[in-house]
């Protein structure tokens, strides 16, 4: 063997062996296999060196790949159904019945407030609940009336109509009664 100049022989016996290894992990990659009877790490002859390669005895071929069947043109993607309009409303005033006011924000109230977000969540404060009794639905739009109960214990009642459109409530139409 010709020793490269300047190159320890451990260094040359380490790359050796990582070539071996890249070749071995290239050829499993592309399929080819180790014909019957010949040599294996697991079956080298005692004592020859780690990175000893057996010779093969005439060509190494890949196994027969199986054809893979054109896919037939890809189905269309179907829309995902939308959320019924009377649930998001309902998670609308549950979430602000739990103070988690960005997700009532994305639910449609930085839609129907008119205000910016801090002014929104600010607007609750005085609320202590609301109880929502959801009439007919028709269409997109959620007819309801509520009970809202502020921190002070007084009560008062709402009527209205939500419009949702793709999950979201985009307005709003509410009276005291």
């Amino acid at each position: 063997m010709t020793e490269l100049p300047g190159i320890a022989s451990s260094v040359v016996t380490t790359l050796r062996m990582a070539m071996v290894v890249a070749l071995v992990g290239v050829s499993a990659l592309f399929g080819v296999v180790q014909p019957p009877g010949t040599a294996s790490a697991a079956s080298r002859a005692p004592g020859a060196p780690a990175h000893a390669v057996a010779a093969v005895p005439g060509p190494v071929v890949a196994p027969p790949r199986t054809p893979v069947a054109a896919s037939p043109q890809a189905a269309p993607i179907q829309p995902q159904p939308q959320p019924d309009p009377a649930n998001v409303v309902v998670s609308y005033f549950l979430a602000l019945n739990e103070n988690q006011f960005e997700a009532a924000w994305a639910l449609g109230g930085k839609n129907i407030s008119g205000q910016p977000y801090e002014s929104f969540e600010a607007s609750y404060f005085g609320t202590d609940h609301n109880v929502l009794s959801v009439v007919p639905v028709v269409g997109n739009d959620v007819t309801l009336t509520l009970e809202v109960t502020e921190s002070d214990g007084s009560h008062h009642r709402e009527a209205g109509t939500y419009t949702v459109q793709d999950g979201v409530i985009v307005s709003a139409r509410t009276h005291r009664i």
